[in-house]
């Protein structure tokens, strides 16, 4: 619907021109008034954080705008998940910019670095809310275990570290010093089987577990 609109401006723009040109009063100074309208004069950014990214492209024509050219901009910053860009005729532009989730932290050549919801990383402040990756750095299978962790009930902001082992499996500390051991198979389902017993009021166990399968190992360390 917003290219048939961008089309049937340019289309006016052009008819506009033609009369112009046809016109026996026409001079360049006219032309050059006209072309200054459509020349982009305004730039809102909710969060001006990003303004200064997006300045360079003040003073272009609106119509020779790409919107890809403004996305090459957006997609240097890895804690932007979501966008939106309008064009606000004759000279103007809204960007809307959406910041992903914090969801987990890491270490990165000893620098902390954020993992958004997005599955991607970037700098920021240390939050003592989140959970941090011990064990890896690979993105994808950190990305496949958050995933499973935020679809249980388990609240990341309960959990102290995720730690990945090279046999392919996790443990989760909880704030509260409780370890979960799951196997490197079947993570869900026995993630839903740690949720019962966590949720088991007389539950006293400082461990649970769980790499064997079909088996449950509790003890406190």
């Amino acid at each position: 619907m917003m290219h048939q609109s961008t089309d049937k401006i340019k289309k006016i723009f052009i008819y506009i021109l033609i009369f112009l040109f046809a016109s026996t009063i026409f001079n360049f100074q006219i032309l050059n008034s006209f072309l200054k309208l459509f020349k982009i004069n305004k730039i809102e950014i909710k969060n001006i954080a990003y303004q200064k990214e997006f300045n360079f492209f003040e003073g272009k024509n609106i119509f020779n705008l790409n919107k890809r050219d403004v996305i090459n901009v957006i997609t240097k910053f890895p804690n932007i998940e979501k966008y939106k860009i309008n064009k606000i005729y004759p000279n103007q532009i809204r960007i809307s910019l959406f910041e992903t989730k914090p969801i987990g932290k890491i270490f990165k050549n000893n620098e902390l670095f954020i993992i958004g919801s997005n599955g991607k990383t970037f700098k920021g402040k240390d939050s003592k809310n989140l959970p941090l990756i011990e064990g890896t750095l690979e993105m994808n299978k950190i990305n496949n275990f958050l995933k499973k962790i935020q679809l249980s009930t388990f609240s990341l902001n309960k959990i102290e570290k995720l730690v990945y082992y090279p046999s392919n499996r996790w443990d989760v500390i909880f704030n509260d010093k409780t370890i979960l051991k799951l196997p490197s198979e079947q993570i869900t389902t026995n993630i839903k089987r740690a949720e019962i017993l966590l949720r088991t009021k007389d539950f006293k166990s400082k461990v649970i577990d769980l790499r064997i399968k079909d088996k449950l190992i509790l003890y406190n360390e």
